[in-house]
């Protein structure tokens, strides 16, 4: 069975894939740009940024990023990513758990990048699923471990120390170009919520498991709202 078809029994992948690709587009027809894109147009969309001489980001932000990416590759590499793990750990994890883990470990992963960028004093824009993506495979290895998976475990394992390891190698070279404070706020959560995951009882019942899906859909729209209606006008009078 091919990848594309094994999507289809992972339908929160799908949606959160179509998320990300919708605001995507959305970006492009405003901006009229879809290689890149540059710092304006994503604080915009509700990229997570710090800037000493800037007015205060809203913390919806640490939402709304986890759905904006910075160019075209950046977003095809990630959704790539999203439905690989997806395609593994959706169904044993619990689909609501899943897309709830992905707004958690999101938000957390970005509240560890902004609050660093803070106490540094550096400026910063940043911007991508990534987080939440490690935050996602985090919990599947986690999981996967407890539950005596571990060629599954390790195979995550793998990819989470490549990762992290092209993410350092390219700050320490002096090309910043990855949130590495992201990737590991969001490891982290989601190591945790693998771990209470096997801690539970399985399977989630059907009314929590529609509930959280429910719960982040309402989530999404909420903080892509606050930041549009009110952030985003902001942000442009004090560029």
């Amino acid at each position: 069975m091919s990848r594309f078809q094994r999507l289809r029994e992972a339908p929160v992948t799908v949606a959160l894939i179509a998320v990300n690709l919708i605001v995507f587009v959305a970006m492009v027809v405003t901006s009229q740009r879809i290689v890149a894109f540059d710092g304006e147009t994503l604080r915009r969309a509700g990229a997570m940024y710090f800037d000493p001489g800037m007015q205060g980001a809203s913390p919806w932000r640490w939402l709304t990023a986890a759905f904006i990416h910075v160019n075209l590759l950046h977003i095809v590499m990630n959704m790539w990513v999203l439905g690989q793990i997806g395609i593994i750990s959706e169904r044993a994890l619990g689909r609501g758990l899943f897309a709830a883990s992905y707004v958690v470990t999101g938000v957390l992963g970005n509240v560890v990048s902004g609050t660093l960028a803070a106490a540094r004093g550096t400026p910063m824009v940043s911007a991508g699923a990534s987080g939440a993506i490690m935050g996602l495979i985090g919990m599947a290895a986690a999981f996967a471990w407890l539950s005596g998976q571990r060629a599954v475990a390790k195979a995550l394992a793998i990819n989470i120390l490549f990762v992290l390891g092209v993410g350092l190698s390219l700050t320490f070279s002096g090309r910043p170009m990855v949130d590495n404070a992201a990737h590991i706020g969001g490891l982290a959560a989601g190591v945790g919520l693998g771990v209470a995951r096997f801690r539970m009882p399985r399977p989630f019942p059907v009314w929590l498991d529609r509930g959280l899906i429910v719960w982040v859909l309402l989530l999404a729209v909420l903080a892509f709202a606050v930041v549009a209606l009110s952030g985003a006008a902001a942000d442009v009078n004090v560029v």
